[in-house]
């Protein structure tokens, strides 16, 4: 049961790419990010309230920042809820059919509409999760159809080939045939000819 979360509330008004922005910068940098001067919000006094002011966003209260930190964690957490519980869906629906790509494709663009016509947050998260996978499986299925292509035309190679050498065998064999009534003595010239 979660809890409705005031509308006053630090952080609320911010958009949320914006809000996101902020709560990654809690987290630790990568040795990369750090050199690339990529901020990190660690200290409240230290780091927020002097980034916050740089940015020109309204500086919190230290327990409204703490409380926008918890908030935000909560929001990831239900966010990898939706992403395991959209991996068992899709499991669940290719489960009992012949693994084929495209209509894995068919199906996962089936769900991720069916998602996208809901307006609550968390299945728009699963809308993107589906027409993700999805996508990956259109490019399998059309990976796959291009393999069965080709092997269609090695086998047409392969047919010609053999049409080919059966065509030269026979040919080698007429022409040894007449070698052969040229050579024989019994014949006379007529019938060699």
């Amino acid at each position: 049961m979660s809890r409705k979360v005031n509308s006053n509330a630090w952080g609320e008004d911010l958009p949320e790419e914006t809000r996101r922005q902020i709560y990654a910068y809690t987290k630790p940098p990568t040795d990369e990010e750090r050199e690339g001067g990529r901020p990190w919000l660690h200290d409240f006094f230290e780091d927020v309230r002097p980034w916050l002011s740089l940015q020109g966003i309204v500086e919190p209260s230290k327990s409204a920042w703490y409380r926008f930190i918890k908030r935000m964690r909560v929001a990831e957490a239900e966010e990898r809820r939706i992403s395991v519980e959209a991996a068992k869906e899709i499991a669940e629906g290719v489960r009992h059919v012949r693994v084929d790509a495209r209509l894995v494709a068919d199906y996962l663009t089936s769900r991720a509409l069916d998602a996208a016509t809901d307006q609550r947050p968390e299945s728009q998260q699963s809308a993107a999760i589906l027409a993700a996978a999805a996508a990956k499986f259109h490019s399998s299925a059309i990976a796959e159809e291009k393999l069965r292509l080709d092997a269609a035309r090695q086998r047409t190679a392969d047919a010609q080939l053999k049409l080919a050498r059966e065509k030269f065998e026979a040919a080698e064999r007429r022409e040894n045939a007449a070698k052969a009534a040229m050579a024989n003595e019994k014949l006379s010239p007529e019938e060699r000819e």
